[in-house]
């Protein structure tokens, strides 16, 4: 059964857009029962809970619930959704609620980063360059802390052989544009492109040559780093 709304009543935007959504369009039916909270295999890693979100979203508090973690801690097992006695499809509104979390920029997408750094790593050299993807990868994140933290790692896999000092490059480049892939390799690190925005909103002249140097001086850090502890190893 679907909820009619009265001619007269005005939603809020939060709740009108989940509406809309296939996981979403029957959340006004929920009278706070509790069976999907009392159902969840993992309610007690979240803050608050499918119960509570859906509490959440009739009040309009679109912050709180896309910024929460519970909507990337459902473990998708339809436990919720099979017992929920109005027919509420949680598990897919859990879906919905991340994808939106994504779209209006309340979370960031890391394994898509990841999957671009790799990609645009490839695509430069022909063949994968572990430091450059790593650097790459954590400057679009925004995460030097944790790329600078890859040093000591990196020194044992250098010691072993199985991370180069230089990148190898294919013999001939078209082969790279026999894949079919873009032209531009250049990093992009807090750009449009990588904050979700159009890649010509906001960006000033000259700050792809900033971007490059941020990404030339966070490899050549890690390299640093890589010497240094290497250097340390060799005198023990």
């Amino acid at each position: 059964m679907m909820v009619v709304s009265h001619p007269d009543r005005k939603l809020h935007d939060f709740l009108d857009d989940l509406l809309t959504t296939e996981g979403g369009r029957q959340v006004l039916q929920c009278y706070q029962c509790g069976t999907c909270s009392g159902s969840c295999p993992v309610i007690e890693e979240m803050v608050y809970g499918p119960r509570r979100i859906l509490h959440m979203i009739h009040a309009g508090h679109e912050d709180e619930v896309l910024s929460s973690p519970d909507i990337w801690r459902c473990v998708s097992c339809y436990a919720c959704a099979s017992r929920c006695p109005r027919g509420i499809e949680i598990t897919d509104l859990m879906a919905d609620l991340r994808r939106m979390a994504l779209a209006r920029g309340y979370a960031q997408d890391k394994e898509a980063e990841f999957g671009l750094a790799f990609a645009e790593t490839v695509q430069t050299h022909g063949r994968l360059f572990e430091p450059e993807l790593l650097a790459r990868y954590y400057l679009r994140v925004l995460d030097l802390v944790s790329l600078i933290s890859m040093a000591p790692l990196g020194i044992r896999m250098l010691l072993k052989g199985k991370l180069p000092f230089l990148p190898e490059r294919v013999a001939d480049p078209q082969e790279i544009e026999a894949f079919g892939v873009v032209a531009s390799t250049r990093p992009k690190v807090a750009t449009g492109v990588a904050l979700g925005r159009s890649p010509g909103s906001g960006r000033r002249r000259g700050s792809g040559k900033l971007v490059d140097g941020m990404f030339g001086g966070a490899l050549l850090t890690v390299l640093a780093n890589l010497l240094v502890s290497w250097g340390r190893e060799r005198t023990r």
